[in-house]
């Protein structure tokens, strides 16, 4: 766990997102969870060194699997966007990582085959800053990345954390996105109102704006892609033929290529039918 602020920090080591914890005097905010249980052990025990009140609140920046299967562990309050609470609620309790395949980074690990999902007890609509002592923490929606998406931002150190609105080195999720959104929370980012914030990202950490400025060129690439493909349609493997090619505009570790393959598949798939075919399928894998 590393400082990035006076009053935040990041830690970056687990599989999975990166996580963030805001010191208060009268305690801490959380930033999403690690979903291994061996994680959740180690992360509650370095909380416990932080110099922070005893109260205890975690933001879910958004229902991705990633960062809520570790949420009941941490035994604490839970508070996310509105979106996050039928997305849950409709999620099975009970899967296996080989019949999702949808590119995410828990999947190559064994985990219980029974899960109970953390609902958030609560929730916002557009906004919401809290007051805890003199350090206010605004939430915002941001559904760019994801229909549930939050971001937060610690205003007294001009920190924002963004969850998977930028992605580094690997493609993003798209199934529960909005193109032509997110590409206008990147311009946001880019503006004037962000200057000198630190931009923390869920899987990359802090970036700057030449990372910021690759994703919005690769979802624009992507938005004319599908919007080509909506305007003659055909079947949805010929779209997903357009993988391939999307992959190697991105520079990643070639021994994720076969996982980051069926991100981006599934991820255009089901965006496809979601803006294209009104077909929301279901609430496993990416969500």
């Amino acid at each position: 766990m590393e400082p990035i602020s006076s009053h935040t920090y990041l830690e970056t080591e687990y599989p999975g997102v990166v996580l963030g914890a805001i010191v208060s005097k009268r305690g801490l905010f959380l930033v999403d969870a690690p979903f291994r249980v061996e994680d959740q052990h180690a992360w509650r025990q370095d909380l416990v060194q932080l110099d922070a009140g005893r109260g205890r609140l975690l933001v879910m920046l958004d229902p991705h699997i990633d960062r809520t299967l570790g949420i009941r562990a941490m035994e604490t309050e839970v508070i996310g966007q509105e979106n996050c609470v039928p997305i849950l609620s409709d999620r099975p309790t009970a899967f296996r990582s080989q019949e999702l395949d949808a590119g995410s980074d828990w999947e190559p690990f064994n985990l219980p085959a029974n899960l109970r999902w953390a609902i958030p007890e609560l929730t916002y609509s557009d906004s919401l800053t809290i007051y805890w002592d003199d350090l206010p923490i605004v939430l915002e929606h941001h559904p760019g990345s994801h229909i549930a998406g939050t971001w937060l931002k610690v205003m007294s150190d001009s920190v924002v954390f963004i969850g998977d609105a930028v992605v580094t080195n690997q493609p993003p999720f798209l199934g529960y996105g909005d193109l032509e959104t997110w590409v206008a929370d990147l311009e946001l980012l880019l503006s004037d109102e962000y200057k000198g914030f630190k931009i923390v990202t869920s899987r990359s950490a802090v970036v700057r704006a030449r990372s910021i400025e690759k994703m919005r060129n690769f979802l624009e690439k992507t938005r004319h892609k599908v919007e080509a493909f909506a305007a003659h349609p055909g079947e949805t493997e010929d779209l997903l033929k357009e993988v391939p090619g999307l992959l190697r505009g991105l520079s990643f570790n070639k021994g994720l290529t076969q996982r980051y393959h069926n991100r981006l598949a599934w991820g255009l798939e089901q965006y496809y039918n979601r803006h294209y075919l009104h077909i929301d399928d279901g609430q496993k894998g990416e969500n």
